[in-house]
């Protein structure tokens, strides 16, 4: 952190000081020209790419970047030491994980466990899980770009995270609905599914290039600007799930990207207002408050059950002053990806000059990391992918069967408009078709491996209770019992629906629910 705030400071000097020397009637000019807010913002971009390039020119890059890797370095000593003294006081390294692994609706199963010398279980993720694992991508705080306008801020460190985290829900929202759950893909291989994916792989990563081209419509430059435009919030400023999902849901409109976004902080979906007059895919992002310190324990079984969904693109949450991105979970443990490493921006290539593995690699991490669903902050946002109108009746299926079994959910579904906009407009579908067949799951949807499929008639309680108790003590059945207390701190906001197209909302009720680190 020491690192990351005196880079900023000596970006913010030699900022100051280059604009300082400027010409007097430069200055005048500058400050007579009256433009709109947009082409003050495009300006502002065009002077900041400017003193970026001096920036790196009078610093030098290699400086910047080794610092990032001692940062990154002594990070990385921290979590694994923070994280097995954590172990050892709970207890963790002599307690055996199930064998079940699942990682975005898919599941997979451990090969083997080897025994330490000392009793220590050490568990050998399957090839499958780490190659699935490893093709997620991964976005994290980067350094030595273009300068925020009208900031001088040219990385995130230490205020970015959240924003980073929602950037990574959506970049799998992204995969799902350009490949669908099979989006693994070889760099060498030349076959012509292999190169499409390959060519498709890098379109989606180029969305969130650190800059103000035309084809980074999610980076944090923009993400930053809008929310310093429609929530109120400051560059550098720290960001909380929710103001990180509207920011999400305003940038895909403005951009009249085909993906769609919804969002929700009172956990009601209203599907009229997803449908409309023609459906569109649709990512739905369910923010939610699971407690008040930590997330209440009646909430652990959905935040598993979530995660097996085929339409799950992952939560965007974190432990207290750290977000994180979740993608699976093994046991009562999640897995993660962690945004608090810096790295330098990657440049545009030209046309003629093909991204290579080596170029994107730093977008990919190889190395699953565990966190016990005790150590999370109850702030979350939840991503579900809906490509076609039968996929939302199966995600509204299946999150009813989760609550006919007992168990405490997050979201629920109403067929109709929200307030906000009944009557306002005619969606031009039949609410029948979402309420008639919202007890029919196609369970042949869920994308597991060939030794974990279930039959037809087994609901998602069957495949997560299939021991006596998961491993935080707590009975499975009984704790769907208890998701019945209302002593949950659930987040509720006047029954508040932010709706896909709509800019009323301002995002000025946001508590600062996650912060930095």
């Amino acid at each position: 952190m020491v690192t990351t705030e005196g880079q900023q400071e000596r970006n913010s000097i030699a900022c100051t000081t280059e604009s300082a020397s400027k010409p007097v009637q430069q200055q005048q000019a500058m400050q007579s020209t009256s433009a709109t807010e947009s082409a003050v913002i495009s300006e502002d971009a065009t002077k900041s790419q400017a003193q970026h390039s001096q920036l790196i020119d009078n610093n030098g890059p290699d400086l910047v970047g080794f610092t990032n890797q001692v940062v990154n370095t002594l990070r990385e000593w921290y979590v694994l030491a923070s994280d097995s003294i954590t172990n050892i006081l709970e207890g963790r390294l002599m307690q055996q994980l199930p064998k079940d692994l699942w990682l975005l609706g898919r599941r997979y199963e451990l090969a083997a466990v080897q025994q330490g010398d000392q009793g220590w279980t050490e568990s050998s993720y399957p090839s499958g899980f780490v190659d699935d694992f490893s093709h997620l991508i991964w976005c994290t705080y980067r350094s030595q770009y273009p300068p925020i306008a009208p900031s001088a801020f040219t990385t995130d460190a230490g205020w970015g995270c959240m924003l980073r985290a929602g950037q990574t829900l959506l970049a799998q929202a992204l995969q799902l609905h350009y490949f669908g759950r099979d989006w693994s893909f070889s760099w060498e291989n030349s076959l012509d599914e292999n190169m499409h994916k390959r060519k498709q792989y890098v379109e989606i990563v180029k969305q969130f290039f650190d800059d103000y081209s035309s084809t980074s419509v999610f980076s944090i430059h923009r993400m930053a600007s809008f929310g310093k435009q429609f929530e109120g919030k400051d560059i550098g400023q720290w960001f909380g799930p929710y103001g990180t999902a509207s920011i999400i849901r305003k940038l895909a409109q403005e951009a009249n990207h085909e993906l769609a976004v919804y969002t929700t902080t009172d956990g009601v979906v209203y599907l009229a207002d997803i449908c409309g007059k023609e459906f569109r895919p649709t990512l739905i992002l369910v923010a939610s408050m699971l407690g008040i310190d930590r997330v209440n324990p009646v909430y652990y079984p959905f935040i598993q059950a979530s995660l097996t969904l085929p339409q799950s693109a992952g939560i965007a949450g974190g432990k207290p002053s750290s977000a994180l991105y979740f993608a699976g979970f093994q046991g009562d443990e999640l897995f993660y990806l962690d945004p608090h490493y810096t790295r330098p921006a990657i440049t545009h290539h030209s046309n003629s000059t093909p991204y290579e593995s080596v170029n994107l690699a730093t977008y990919s991490c190889s190395t699953p990391r565990r966190i016990p669903l005790s150590r999370l902050d109850p702030c979350m946002v939840f991503g579900y992918y809906c490509g076609t109108l039968e996929s939302l009746i199966d995600l509204r299926s299946r999150i009813d069967l989760l609550a006919d079994d007992g168990m405490k959910t997050i979201m629920t579904f109403n067929s109709g408009h929200s307030p906000a906009v009944e009557g306002s407009h005619s969606s031009g579908y039949d609410s029948s078709v979402l309420s008639t067949q919202a007890r029919s799951p196609d369970k042949n949807t869920v994308p597991i491996s060939e030794n974990a499929q279930k039959t037809g008639g087994e609901s998602l309680i069957e495949l997560l209770s299939s021991s006596d108790t998961d491993n935080s003590g707590i009975d499975v059945a009984s704790g769907f019992e208890s998701g019945h207390s209302n002593s949950s701190g659930h987040r509720s906001e006047s029954s508040e629906v932010v709706l896909e197209g709509d800019a009323g909302d301002d995002g000025s009720n946001e508590e600062e629910w996650v912060t930095d680190m």
